[in-house]
């Protein structure tokens, strides 16, 4: 198997100085699966237009360790006329050469870090073959568990002052704002949601702050309105092939939900490439852009989001944690041995920890499988997720119901293998031998639904309950996507004592 690197995956690599904590994960990946890892031709060239001595001394001793291609794949006329009508600088051609290689077959997969490379890939039709370092991370540890190297990837609350300020994890908050060390210094006795990896180097930083209606926005044009809000003052998540970035936004609406804010906002740049993605992360959630906020370095532009309405002609993810009352109440039985690993609970406490080597414990967005025959599920109807008791005798009150989701998409009646597990991608429970197995032996039953965890219930709601209060009819328990009526889902909440942003009109 051959992986092609692109240049600036090579920069990241060998720079002196180290600009992407994925490398490292990506290398093991590559090295762990025998990836003989390709360097083209025309991506020497590139390096070689560096005029920094140092870098040209450490690219001379470390490009030998990368396979050099000794021939160029030529690009036909059909393959030029899918690429026409796109941009054709110096830097496309490259970009278009590279993608040749993959397109005549002479690679397997190509990894880089150029959005638009992967646009392109779009186009020509080999999408699956062309990669970030974030999806390439993802793809091998979820197809490849056992090799994973690490025991836990955590979320934890700390102190400021217990956090090495000097670390390099910190350098881009230092360029982007004068006085940040300053600023951190005055933060020691605040908290903040931190992640590292098992050797405790930083892998994410969450800062929240409450503001109320007296706070100055004078740097903020236009001005807010007078509002409790929930400032996000400080993100930042490295890629990792974890979806430590969906699992920071959850905490994010959590802390919203706990705190009883209006709105949510965080300002930010967008000068550099992972600055871009932490925007188009926002946005998938909902954020809309405001405005700006004056800053030394320029002016950030300023996202916010509404809670307590709900905007029908948008997504469910769009609104989310906003939710309409007035959709479908649905059961949703999971066994054990799926539950925990589907759903680590995500009740704000002290202390969060994710333990877990799978990337969908992470993710905010859920995928389950399914045989149910049930077709009745739509967009923005809600799920209670109950979770199946294992001892026997046990029944009425280790079978409970733990979380609250809500169906994003369902799925079905699959035209073929690579749509089905293109659907499932990496955020459910099974792995790739049991789809599969899926595929094969139950093709015609499968359903696939995509959901949004709301949250885990502060008191689980026991099948005991719903036997004693005629919600469910001794001695079954509840099956996929049974439906409850607006009062039986209401006694369900009342006795999960949790709160939610569930509004019972449309708001524009």
């Amino acid at each position: 198997m051959k992986a092609l690197l692109d240049t600036n995956i090579i920069i990241h690599r060998e720079n002196v100085k180290v600009t992407n904590y994925s490398i490292g994960q990506l290398f093991y990946w590559l090295d762990s699966l025998h990836y003989e890892k390709m360097l083209h031709p025309w991506s020497v060239n590139e390096l070689r237009k560096y005029h920094d001595d140092q870098m040209q001394s450490l690219y001379d001793a470390k490009l030998s360790a990368y396979s050099l291609m000794h021939s160029i794949a030529p690009q036909s006329d059909y393959y030029k006329g899918l690429l026409a009508g796109l941009p054709h600088t110096e830097n496309d051609e490259i970009d278009n050469q590279l993608l040749c290689e993959v397109y005549c077959g002479r690679v397997d997969i190509l990894i880089t870090e150029d959005r638009r490379m992967r646009a392109k890939a779009e186009r020509l039709g080999i999408s699956e073959h062309v990669f970030s370092i974030n999806s390439f991370i993802t793809k091998a540890s979820n197809e490849n568990p056992a090799l994973i190297d690490y025991q836990a990837l955590s979320v934890r609350k700390d102190y400021f002052g217990n956090v090495d300020l000097h670390s390099s994890f910190f350098d881009t908050f230092r360029e982007a704002y004068d006085g940040f060390d300053e600023w951190f210094a005055r933060k020691s006795n605040e908290e903040a949601y931190l992640c590292r990896d098992d050797e405790g180097d930083l892998l994410g930083f969450l800062y929240l702050k409450t503001e109320f209606e007296d706070e100055n926005y004078a740097d903020i044009i236009p001005p807010f309105d007078p509002k409790k809000r929930l400032k996000v003052g400080t993100f930042k998540v490295e890629a990792s092939g974890f979806r430590l970035g969906e699992r920071f936004i959850k905490i994010i609406f959590d802390n919203a939900i706990e705190r009883k804010v209006d709105e949510i906002y965080v300002t930010l740049f967008t000068d550099k490439p992972e600055l871009l993605a932490l925007k188009d992360l926002f946005e998938r959630w909902g954020f809309c852009r405001y405005g700006e906020k004056k800053n030394s370095k320029g002016n950030e532009i300023v996202l916010a989001k509404k809670l307590n309405c709900y905007c029908s002609d948008k997504s469910v993810q769009f609104n989310f944690p906003n939710l309409l009352y007035e959709h479908k109440k649905l059961f949703l039985p999971i066994e054990p041995q799926y539950h925990t690993r589907l759903l680590p609970d995500s009740v704000l406490k002290n202390e969060v920890d994710l333990i877990g080597e799978e990337p969908q414990r992470y993710a905010l967005q859920k995928v389950y499988i399914s045989f149910s025959f049930a077709r009745n599920m739509q967009p923005g109807d809600f799920i209670l997720l109950y979770r199946i008791g294992a001892t026997p005798g046990r029944k009425g009150y280790e079978s409970v119901i733990t979380t609250l989701g809500v169906i994003q998409e369902a799925h079905y009646d699959f035209s073929s293998k690579e749509e089905f597990f293109k659907c499932c991608e990496n955020r459910s429970v099974f792995s790739k031998d049991e789809l599969e197995t899926f595929w094969r032996e139950k093709r015609s039953k499968l359903l696939v639904v995509k959901f949004i965890v709301v949250g885990s219930f502060n008191k689980k709601v026991t099948l005991q309950y719903l036997w004693n209060n005629g919600i469910i009819s001794f001695p079954n328990g509840p099956r996929p996507f049974d439906s409850l009526t607006d009062n039986q889902f209401d006694s369900i909440l009342r006795q999960a004592e949790t709160e939610f942003y569930i509004t019972r009109r449309t708001m524009q």
